[in-house]
């Protein structure tokens, strides 16, 4: 299309005459050959020459032409001067982008190496931490160890240099406080006291059977003198003619003396008993004195001279004083004072 108009230009720009050949010729060379066959065929056309105005417009025209031409052209070389601009650009920018990737990548590079010294680094603080805390414990274990060992140290030294006066303040100690007379009356006190303990029961039930006999005896001595009071009573009123009366004053008088001779003959039994325990208490006080001095004689061989030798067993330390008292108690009449 540029070139075509361009052959147009020219050919309005040039000062001769068209001919019909001419024309014919530039008809045919746009149509095709066929139709400038049949073109020429016809007669040519008379074309007047143009006028001074009319070849200035013509080559205003040409000029206008031109000049879109050429603005076309401007704009062409413009638009692709911007597009190479464009295109640097953008190939710039790719390269700015590609070095900014390689300088993010190298940077991502060294961050990662340093994260990873970083690590390295953490690691051998953690390593050396437990080390110093693995050291300090050894260091705390042999520092125990040698207060251990020399405190062990030191005992044996002092041990060794103070034994014989300690052995010799031990042995003193012993005589001061415990004394072997001390210890042997101690132990002869302690081995007499279940003898010492059922002789005290004796002698409780001596005691208690002679009270009991005694207020039985007391009783009785109170019953035969109301019971002859009585009976004194009983003859004036059968003299005065209170036979009736006299008859049964005279019969609680009887029975008064009865009662009174059971509580004497109760009174007589306990006094026997009381004289059978006490016939027993010379052979309590008598193991009594025998155990304590076998014992006092077995804690101090060298202080005390030997026990006599004794024949039978020692009599029972299980005495049953208040069973007896209650078969006592049960054994007793029953009286109306």
């Amino acid at each position: 299309m540029f070139n075509r108009a361009m052959k147009w230009c020219l050919l309005l720009s040039l000062p001769v005459l068209w001919n019909a050949t001419t024309a014919s010729a530039l008809v045919a060379a746009e149509t095709g050959g066929s139709t400038s066959q049949k073109k020429l065929a016809e007669p040519p056309l008379e074309i007047p020459n143009p006028t001074p105005l009319e070849s200035l417009g013509r080559q205003a025209q040409v000029a206008s032409i031109s000049a879109s031409t050429a603005a076309s052209d401007a704009r062409a070389v413009t638009a692709e001067s911007e597009a190479r601009l464009n295109a640097e650009a953008a190939a710039r920018s790719r390269r700015a982008a590609q070095v900014a990737a390689a300088e993010a990548e190298m940077k991502s590079l060294k961050i990662k190496g340093a994260v990873k010294e970083a690590e390295k680094q953490q690691a051998g603080a953690a390593s050396a931490a437990q080390e110093a805390k693995a050291a300090l414990l050894a260091a705390k274990a042999a520092v125990v160890m040698a207060e251990k060992d020399a405190s062990t140290e030191v005992r044996k030294t002092i041990d060794g240099r103070l034994s014989s006066t300690l052995m010799d303040l031990q042995d003193w100690k012993m005589k001061v406080l415990h004394d072997p007379t001390q210890e042997a009356t101690r132990a002869g006190v302690k081995a007499a006291l279940p003898f010492e303990r059922a002789l005290q029961t004796i002698e409780k039930r001596v005691s208690d059977f002679e009270t009991r006999a005694t207020g039985l005896s007391n009783q009785a001595r109170g019953l035969r003198t109301a019971a002859v009071g009585l009976a004194n009573a009983a003859v004036e009123k059968q003299a005065g003619g209170a036979i009736q009366v006299a008859q049964n004053d005279m019969m609680n008088a009887h029975t008064m003396m009865a009662q009174a001779a059971g509580f004497e003959a109760q009174g007589l039994k306990l006094l026997a008993q009381a004289q059978m325990w006490n016939v027993q208490i010379p052979t309590y006080v008598g193991a009594a004195a025998s155990a304590a001095h076998k014992r006092t004689w077995e804690y101090g061989k060298k202080l005390f001279a030997p026990p006599p030798i004794t024949f039978g067993a020692a009599p029972p330390t299980e005495v049953l004083l208040q069973e007896e008292g209650h078969l006592r108690r049960e054994s007793l009449p029953e009286h109306t004072p």
